[in-house]
């Protein structure tokens, strides 16, 4: 039972950091249908990168932090294994699922985009008109950029001749988004990971300096010494050197 339990919390945790960036495109793919509308298709076509490019920069922004969060869980479940405080309310919210592992990245993307990859398949294999539609409303940040280039590419088609040209076999170019989405998610997961390691790093060599000091100070006192820390050279050679100035 507590296995089970420990594969359920790690399921729940891929499914909560899913579920906001799935939510993102899902907003800006609904943008992107309304865009779509525009009968300009030079502007509609900006619009559309526009959106893309907006889209990628806020799922990087958070997966990044969700990469610093899973760091610092990590160094949180380190300290509690080790009986040591953690100096943070991080280990008020502490679970083992929230720690970091090497493959989370890719678990997380694939988790965001298996909704889209199962409506192209069954659409372009299976040329399911349902499943393309449901891929055109739920996922249209795969599926509408390619669609605008379709529309610029062919605007002088008629209607019937475009459709035509626009087959399910197009549905396969939702392959290039999808897929770029998926490694954003593992770089910005592995970027925010480096940060925060980074942030740790520097945390954990100002406590040992701290540390060092006040083992100095309290060997002084037992020994009867007053400890005096070092004095600034560079400051007295400063000094030194404008009364020398004066002089002359």
């Amino acid at each position: 039972m507590k296995a089970i339990g420990k594969i359920m919390w790690e399921i729940l945790e891929y499914l909560r950091r899913a579920a906001t960036p799935f939510f993102l495109d899902l907003m800006f793919g609904m943008t992107m249908l309304a865009v779509s509308v525009i009968e300009n298709p030079e502007l509609r076509l900006i619009l559309m990168f526009v959106l893309v490019a907006a889209d990628g920069i806020l799922i990087f922004l958070l997966t990044r932090g969700v990469g610093e969060n899973a760091y610092k869980m990590k160094v949180t479940g380190q300290l509690i294994r080790e009986n040591r405080p953690t100096g943070s309310s991080d280990s008020g919210t502490y679970r083992p699922c929230k720690e970091y592992r090497w493959y989370k990245g890719t678990v997380i993307g694939l988790t965001v985009c298996i909704i889209p990859i199962i409506l192209v398949l069954v659409g372009a294999l299976g040329e399911n008109t349902g499943a393309r539609v449901t891929l055109m409303l739920m996922c249209g940040w795969c599926y509408m950029p390619p669609f605008s280039i379709y529309q610029v590419a062919f605007s002088n088609m008629e209607t019937e001749a475009f459709v035509a040209a626009y087959g399910f076999s197009s549905m396969w170019w939702s392959f290039i988004l999808i897929g770029a989405h998926i490694v954003l998610i593992i770089v910005a997961y592995a970027i925010g990971v480096s940060r925060e390691k980074t942030r740790q790093y520097v945390l954990a060599m100002q406590t040992e300096s701290i540390e060092e000091g006040i083992a100095r100070h309290q060997k002084a006192i037992a020994s009867g010494k007053v400890y005096a820390p070092p004095k600034n050279n560079k400051k007295a050679a400063g000094k030194g050197g404008k009364k020398g100035a004066k002089k002359h």
